[in-house]
């Protein structure tokens, strides 16, 4: 019998692939993965120490802050009335560090919302830029360019206000630090600011219970201790030989730290 004719099979060349897909590199995929929060409390704690002793070194210097916003809206006022009359340009340091900090809050909030806050790639940037910005000033300090010490500032300090350059750089990148702390999701614990946790301390139903039952109140005093640590410790330092520049040299130190370590933390898990 004849067999019955049968067409052979022509390939799809629409379906088929006439080269292969680039394939996405496994270093891009664990750049771009998303972090388990779990834990970074640590490093939002660490925040904190870095702020009380980059503060305390600061204040002891230039008599304003670079995160603690609050205290240079204070002195902003009384400059309004040229006060107090010892530091009359007292309040341009304090105006520079409030627009310098709130530019770093939009600037590191809007970068860090368009690319994905909690990426992998995303925070290692963002902390290894806030350790440049303080290896900058610190470098400036050390290099002797600017009044940095008590003494100098009791000459009224530079006829051309350099030290608002490591004032601006330094309150840009501790804005940055308060952004990581925010994306991460822990809002309890403010990283630049204690009078509302003191508050939170205070009024917390829970007070009493347990360190294991209360996470958020342990996460508080956390950051109390931690900023008060922070503060002693970069007093202590801008009275050593290697004065306010080994506080900062500390602070870029760690927050490269920090940075390296979230090349290796746990990646959250897919949903």
């Amino acid at each position: 019998m004849e067999k019955a004719y049968q067409p052979t099979a022509v390939p799809d060349l629409e379906s088929s692939p006439t080269r292969d897909e680039p394939r996405e590199s496994t270093l891009s995929r664990q750049w771009k993965q998303n972090l388990d929060p779990t834990h970074a409390d640590l490093v939002c704690l660490l925040l904190c120490f870095l702020t009380g002793l980059c503060d305390s070194s600061a204040y002891n210097a230039w008599s304003c802050f670079l995160g603690m916003q609050t205290g240079n809206t204070i002195f902003l006022g009384l400059g309004a009335s040229g006060q107090p009359k010892t530091k009359p340009w007292g309040w341009l340091k304090s105006l520079v560090s409030i627009v310098s900090f709130f530019a770093g809050a939009m600037i590191f909030s809007a970068i860090m919302r368009r690319v994905g806050a909690l990426r992998r790639g995303t925070l290692f940037v963002s902390f290894l830029v806030q350790s440049i910005l303080i290896i900058i000033a610190a470098g400036i300090i050390q290099a002797d360019l600017i009044p940095h010490t008590p003494s100098d500032m009791s000459l009224g300090g530079g006829r051309l206000f350099l030290e608002l350059i490591p004032i601006g750089l330094l309150a840009f990148q501790s804005a940055g630090g308060m952004t990581c702390s925010r994306s991460l999701g822990f809002n309890e614990i403010p990283t630049v600011v204690l009078t509302s946790v003191y508050f939170d301390i205070a009024s917390d139903p829970k007070i009493a219970q347990k360190p294991t039952s209360n996470a958020k109140r342990n996460r508080r005093i956390g950051g109390v201790v931690s900023l008060l640590i922070g503060a002693i410790v970069g007093g202590w330092l801008s009275r050593s030989s290697g004065g306010m520049e080994s506080a900062l040299w500390m602070a870029a130190g760690l927050k490269l730290v920090a940075a390296a370590g979230w090349l290796f933390w746990k990646a959250a898990a897919p949903k």
